[in-house]
């Protein structure tokens, strides 16, 4: 059976860790810096954890608001 091959194994072994080394490379560096500044930047912009009551505040509403009308 060549999925027990002892040479075959290890290449693929080692094929599977360059791919997941290169994936979570790939994702540490471009993938999870966006989203933090995406997260910042929705946080600056909603006021925090807190938007429910600095909305109330400023006079804000969560309302549906319908582009396109009928």
């Amino acid at each position: 059976m060549p999925q027990l091959d002892t040479a075959t194994y290890l290449t693929q072994y080692r094929w599977t860790l360059v791919c997941l080394f290169l994936l979570f490379s790939l994702l540490v560096s471009s993938v999870l810096p966006t989203i933090k500044k995406n997260w910042l930047i929705r946080k600056s912009v909603t006021g925090g954890l807190d938007a429910t009551e600095s909305s109330k505040e400023q006079g804000l509403s969560r309302k549906v608001v319908w582009i396109w009308k009928d």
